[in-house]
């Protein structure tokens, strides 16, 4: 019975049926087909991007140079639903394409600075353009841009970096500029919340980028502007580009050296205007504080110090009242104060602050003192003018506001400069000096004498009418009247009588022939006369003649 059983359990082991090939074969054969299928796909690429505007799974394409190189396959939102998450299906050649450098962005009709670009989308639809970068390093996960690069990562030319903390106008895609020729664009704008600041990064394409060097200064070319100070009336014109989008301008300022050229990434300071890149060079300076007595009204921050026509210095503030405890009573007691600058690179290169200050000590010691002066009629703009006179200081010294204005500038930590009025304001203080003494004058006993006189000089025009009465019936008087006929009448018959003896007349020819025969009988007389003159009886004795007198020799 065991044996039986145990017989039945036991079964015979069957043989491997070669049907089961096939199925093992259509196995293999959609593994190697799902393995070929992964290897044809490519990579798995990744954007991130605000919003997913003309974005659609399965058509929007993406292209690299317009040949397609992948194409979205899901739009989704992120897990904190703040961003779009795009997958896209790149082809397997492009891997290399890929890297860190690469950059992503969505073409699609738009009007910018440029023109208007993506017109080809009106029909195809928009797709993503694909910019490869210069790294080796493979990344699958980038973010998706909102406008395209101006220049590609790897563009020949060299990237710089501008900071201002001033207000700007510049955007993306203006023109870079070096004396009015474009070589580049602004490529990004960012306002750096921590300190306050707007960073831009600017392109410069080859072969311009040589002339980037270390010495070179970048300012806002806003197209037309407009300088009206105490200096007069500057216009700057910029490019036709500049004109209607603004830009940036950079170049070397007068007689600086270029310096080494810059390396890539180097950052800069962005200026206002080309201007006050030239008040940014003088960085050492010696101040001083002037009380000035008169209006300050035209006087800015800026405006020019000049010492006999030069310029010197800058003014700082206007009033200055900062370090002063009662500024009221100072301005009306000792006058406006007014911080000046005295810069040391206006004067002469290589001066230090300490020779600057010793030659000033000296110059205020002779007389050195500050005077308002008009730079524009137009706009009424003052600037300080410096000059020297000695009687001045002698005089000022002897005034108690003058050794208050230094006490005043000592406590506030800066030395005095004197200060005089020139001008119209020396005009307006002579008349009132002028007005001051006509008050002092003793006015009644000189209207007294002058009522006198005006009664006697009433009398003598009485008198004066008189006597022009009388005169008048003199010269109205019957024979008056006639005399002038009379006096002609004189004269013509005074002037036939002198044609009579005229040249030609009978009279004028005898009078010539008797002075004829009046010089002959003179001759006739000479021998006589001569006679006379040696024997003065001649005429009653009979003289005879004598010789005529001989030299002698002289005895030796």
């Amino acid at each position: 019975m065991t044996e039986t059983q145990n017989t039945a359990k036991v079964k015979p082991i069957r043989q491997w049926s070669p049907i089961w090939v096939v199925p093992i074969a259509a196995v293999l054969i959609g593994l190697w087909m799902l393995y070929n299928h992964q290897q044809q796909q490519g990579a798995m690429l990744l954007l991130i991007a605000e919003d997913a505007e003309g974005i659609v799974a399965g058509k929007t394409q993406i292209k690299n140079r317009s040949v397609d190189v992948g194409q979205v396959v899901s739009v989704e939102l992120s897990t904190d639903l703040k961003q779009v998450m795009i997958k896209a299906r790149m082809k397997p050649n492009v891997t290399p394409l890929l890297n860190e450098g690469s950059q992503f962005w969505v073409v699609k009709p738009q009007i910018g600075r440029g023109g208007v670009t993506g017109l080809n989308t009106l029909l195809s639809g928009a797709y993503i353009e694909l910019q490869p970068g210069d790294s080796p390093r493979v990344v699958l996960t980038h973010p998706l841009l909102n406008t395209p690069p101006v220049a590609p990562a790897d563009a020949p030319g060299i990237r710089v970096t501008l900071q201002t903390s001033d207000p700007s106008t510049l955007a993306v895609g203006d023109p870079v500029l070096y004396r009015g020729y474009e070589v580049g664009t602004v490529e990004s704008s960012q306002f750096e919340l921590a300190e306050r600041r707007t960073r831009y990064q600017l392109y410069i394409r080859q072969p311009y980028d040589a002339l980037v060097t270390e010495n070179i200064r970048f300012w806002i070319s806003s197209g037309v502007s407009f300088d009206l100070s105490a200096e007069g009336l500057s216009v700057d014109v910029g490019s036709a580009a500049t004109l209607l989008s603004g830009g940036v301008s950079f170049d070397l300022m007068d007689g600086w050296p270029a310096g080494n050229p810059a390396a890539n990434g180097s950052e800069f300071q962005l200026f206002p205007d080309r201007q006050s890149i030239q008040e940014g060079m003088y960085s050492q300076f010696v101040e001083y504080i002037v009380f000035f007595d008169e209006s300050v009204r035209g006087l800015k921050a800026g405006a020019p110090v000049e010492y006999r026509g030069v310029r010197v210095g800058t003014v700082a503030s206007v009033p200055f009242f900062f370090a002063m405890e009662r500024p009221f009573e100072v301005s009306l007691n000792q006058g406006v104060p007014v911080l000046i600058r005295i810069e040391a690179g206006r004067l002469y290169e290589n001066l230090t602050l300490q020779q600057l200050g010793v030659e000033l000590e000296q110059a205020v010691s002779r007389g050195l003192h500050a005077m308002l002066k008009t730079g524009n009629l137009l706009t009424g703009a003052l600037y300080v003018d410096l000059d020297i006179n000695s009687e001045l200081l002698a005089d000022l010294k002897q005034q108690q506001q003058y050794q208050e204005q230094l006490t005043l500038s000592q406590q506030a930590g800066y030395p005095s400069l004197p200060s005089a009025r020139s001008g119209l304001s020396n005009i307006e203080q002579k008349v009132l000096l002028a007005l001051d003494k006509i008050n002092n004058l003793q006015l009644e006993e000189f209207l007294t004498q002058g009522q006198h006189t005006l009664a006697a000089t009433e009398q003598l025009l009485g008198s004066s009418e008189q006597l022009l009465a009388s005169l008048q019936a003199f010269l109205a008087q019957p024979e008056l009247q006639q005399l002038p006929a009379n006096l002609q009448q004189s004269l013509t018959e005074l002037q036939r009588a002198l044609a009579g003896v005229s040249p030609g007349s009978v009279a004028y020819e005898r009078a010539g022939s008797n002075l004829q025969v009046l010089e002959q009988t003179l001759r006739e007389l000479q021998p006589v006369l001569k006679m006379l003159n040696q024997q003065s009886n001649a005429l009653l004795i009979n003289a005879s003649e004598q010789a005529d007198p001989q030299p002698r020799k002289a005895k030796p």
